[in-house]
């Protein structure tokens, strides 16, 4: 996306909105700023934080910094004020996780207020204009005339594109890629399961119910789980270069992990945390397992964790989303438990 509009610009294009547009496109704004700033933070002590981090994920992580609130006042405000006394049209609200400490200002005061190095703060504002830019492109799309997606009747989509949807609202770029792929994934499984029932009735074997075809009734063997991960193959070859700590002595072998581990991912899904990648970061944080990295900064425990979690999705009390390479969205089933 090249098109950039001016704040005047933008907000035409904004109060265009419906209400509930609007409390969306403001909340997801919000919502991305704040795990910009998080990322930022995270890489600058080697962890990473995965997108879609709630603000109880970034605070469990982090004992920095972390953006509490972003405030639009929609025109500069003697109620929106920096900590130097200057009135703000935008204002950024962050929070000492160790102290409590909370600090008002705006973009220009970030190193003043916090203390964070110069070239922290410009990674920060980077990251910043970047969802700045979506919120760009999402309104103009919107200008344009939202677009039209074929999604088949049965596929169950990521909250992240069924709420836009639902408000009538399109989809940014990156969105949209994301639903194509679901879409084929979604296609190609059920042109597979149709070859399979042709193949039965054919032969004049008794056709199982969709349903039952779709879940395995028992956990797959471990070498057809370790199979599923050829998409990190590349990357598991990669050399680390990071130094790691003693502690804590637990050792751990691709697909297996200790019991007080397993014990851990439990209590993490069971309050919430789906990703694979936040629960390796949590993982670390709590010194349940050592910190050891590939290059790409990625936990080395992160196979583990996702070839423990695929056992769940075999048993079908578990469902899994794969967001390529970056990580995987792991799921509850209504009434199930890990």
């Amino acid at each position: 996306m090249t098109t950039t509009l001016t704040n005047s610009q933008r907000d035409e294009l904004y109060q265009e909105l419906t209400k509930n547009q609007q409390f969306y496109v403001m909340n997801i704004l919000k919502r991305g700023k704040k795990t910009a700033f998080a990322n930022v933070i995270a890489q600058s002590k080697g962890r990473m934080i995965p997108n879609g981090a709630t603000d109880e994920e970034i605070g469990m992580l982090l004992d920095d910094w972390i953006l509490d609130d972003y405030l639009d006042a929609g025109a500069v405000s003697e109620d929106v004020k920096c900590e130097c006394g200057r009135a703000l049209r935008y204002q950024y609200v962050v929070r000492h996780v160790k102290t409590g400490e909370v600090r008002r200002f705006g973009i220009n005061h970030f190193e003043e207020h916090t203390g964070l190095p110069a070239s922290i703060v410009r990674e920060v504002v980077q990251g910043f204009t970047k969802f700045d830019y979506e919120l760009d492109e999402l309104l103009l799309k919107k200008q344009n005339g939202s677009p039209t997606y074929d999604i088949p009747e049965g596929l169950k989509l990521p909250t992240d594109i069924k709420e836009p949807l639902s408000l009538q609202l399109p989809l940014l770029d990156r969105q949209e890629k994301r639903l194509n792929s679901l879409i084929r994934g979604y296609r190609e499984e059920k042109e597979a399961l149709q070859r399979g029932s042709n193949t039965l009735k054919t032969l004049d074997i008794p056709v199982e119910k969709e349903e039952d075809m779709q879940q395995p009734k028992q956990t797959l063997p471990q070498e057809d789980l370790q199979g599923s991960f050829d998409l990190f193959a590349e990357e598991l070859q990669e050399p680390s270069s990071e130094k790691t700590s003693e502690k804590p002595k637990e050792t751990f072998f691709v697909g297996d992990l200790s019991f007080p581990t397993q014990e851990a991912i439990d209590v993490y899904i069971q309050q919430g945390t789906e990703s694979a990648l936040m629960i390796c970061e949590l993982l670390i944080k709590e010194g349940k397992v050592q910190d050891k990295r590939y290059t790409t900064k990625k936990p080395k425990i992160y196979y583990s964790v996702c070839t423990y979690l695929d056992s769940f999705v075999a048993s079908g009390t578990m469902s899994v989303e794969p967001l390529g390479r970056e990580d995987r969205i792991y799921r509850l089933k209504n009434g199930q438990s890990s």
